[in-house]
């Protein structure tokens, strides 16, 4: 089992994670190869989604050196602990469950619960949660965002929810620790056309626009890279 600092390196590493919401099951593999083909490290598979722990099982399977697999919509701890035991290497929920984040980190996995207001960030901090993703974004903005971490600078949040090309340097610039893409990244004309490229050049575009905004200050992955380097140098 890797390290947690590592996992939480490579989960906020390109700065996005793409989320596999009812792929159909016969091309959720090369749907995953697509994204990391353009650099993205986290891939979130729903389990609202057919067969999503046989899916979580596969894809840790095939791509655990490239990316790190986890589960997403989770709400109760069976399903947290099913998931883990498929492979998941993160566990999203889209709102607050103490049993869910207990579980995750029972087994030393990334626990992301969902939140809104302030008291629920920080009860999600002190219930023990690695990161908290913010939900939804699209209806609370950037200004929220903004707000937010004035008060909780420390806490790592994810932007869920209205997130796109077109906004994503300014949530990055905000200072999150990563974003999560649902709707705006995997184009479902791209998937029923099986034209697998066109994913591939969106991940890009993605990941690319997330880095250029990171060069303009200390993101939160640059602080778990020096961590690495001290766990490496024992």
């Amino acid at each position: 089992m890797l390290p947690k600092v590592i996992l939480l390196n490579k989960f906020v590493e390109s700065g996005v994670i793409a989320v596999l919401r009812r792929i159909p099951e016969e091309q959720v593999e090369q749907v995953a190869k697509s994204l990391i083909e353009g650099g993205i490290t986290a891939l979130e598979v729903t389990v609202d989604s057919p067969g999503a722990f046989t899916v979580i099982n596969k894809l840790s399977a095939k791509w655990r050196e490239q990316a790190i697999i986890g589960a997403g919509t989770v709400i109760d701890s069976e399903s947290a602990r099913l998931a883990v035991q498929s492979g998941a290497e993160f566990i999203i929920s889209p709102s607050l469950h103490q049993g869910v984040i207990q579980t995750t980190l029972r087994y030393g996995k990334i626990a992301v619960p969902g939140v809104m207001t302030p008291t629920e960030m920080i009860t999600a901090i002190e219930w023990g949660a690695d990161l908290v993703k913010i939900f939804p974004a699209n209806g609370l903005g950037l200004q929220y965002i903004k707000d937010i971490k004035a008060p909780f600078p420390y806490i790592p949040v994810i932007p869920t929810g209205g997130v796109s090309l077109g906004n994503i340097a300014s949530f990055v610039r905000e200072g999150v620790a990563t974003v999560r893409i649902e709707e705006h990244l995997i184009d479902r004309y791209a998937i029923e056309s099986v034209d697998y490229t066109k994913i591939t050049h969106k991940a890009k575009q993605y990941v690319t626009v997330v880095q250029e905004a990171r060069q303009g200050g200390i993101p939160k992955y640059e602080l778990l890279n020096r961590q690495i380097e001290l766990y490496r140098s024992r």
